[in-house]
């Protein structure tokens, strides 16, 4: 099933390899909850799994440590890295309409009519809006807002996304 993002590496704190994350979660709470969390260099796909010695939730940001990175050279490395966890431990507890992002990664785009568009490969999150990368029939890549005006509906017990009838591509 993958990963979830919850966090990216900003910068190395303090002097035993501690590390002040980016938040990538709409739930930061959860993130005390947890030991185990994957760390993955978003450009050659290396990853670590590591297991949290502590962390401590600021209003924009959080601070990390992990057991098997005691210095801060090691981790000044790994700025830019993202920090993950399993998909498959992401609490089920989305309502009745409602789901997280990443369940939309491969999920069909088809037009009001049933015509197949393609499948999502990324939700970019943006400032005013998210917007669904899908990787259209024919090689080419569609950019949709993820708003009322071109989703109609979201089916995931179909595995596809529902364009409006009068969305035009």
């Amino acid at each position: 099933m993958g990963a979830v993002t919850v966090g990216r590496v900003l910068a190395a704190h303090g002097i035993a390899g501690g590390c002040k994350c980016a938040y990538h979660t709409d739930y930061p709470e959860r993130l005390s909850r947890r030991e185990n969390y994957i760390l993955r260099d978003p450009h050659s796909g290396e990853i670590f799994t590591l297991t949290a010695s502590s962390i401590r939730l600021l209003a924009d940001s959080f601070l990390i440590s992990f057991r098997e990175i005691p210095q801060r050279e090691q981790m000044m490395l790994l700025a830019g890295w993202l920090l993950e966890i399993s998909a498959a431990e992401v609490p089920d507890d989305a309502g009745d309409g409602e789901f997280y992002f990443f369940q939309l990664q491969g999920l069909e785009v088809v037009t009001a009519s049933g015509q197949c568009v393609g499948a999502v490969t990324n939700v970019i999150r943006g400032a005013n809006q998210e917007i669904l990368e899908v990787g259209a029939l024919g090689g080419e890549t569609k950019l949709i807002p993820f708003a009322s005006i071109a989703i109609a509906k979201v089916d995931l017990k179909n595995n596809q996304i529902i364009l409006q009838p009068d969305y035009g591509l």
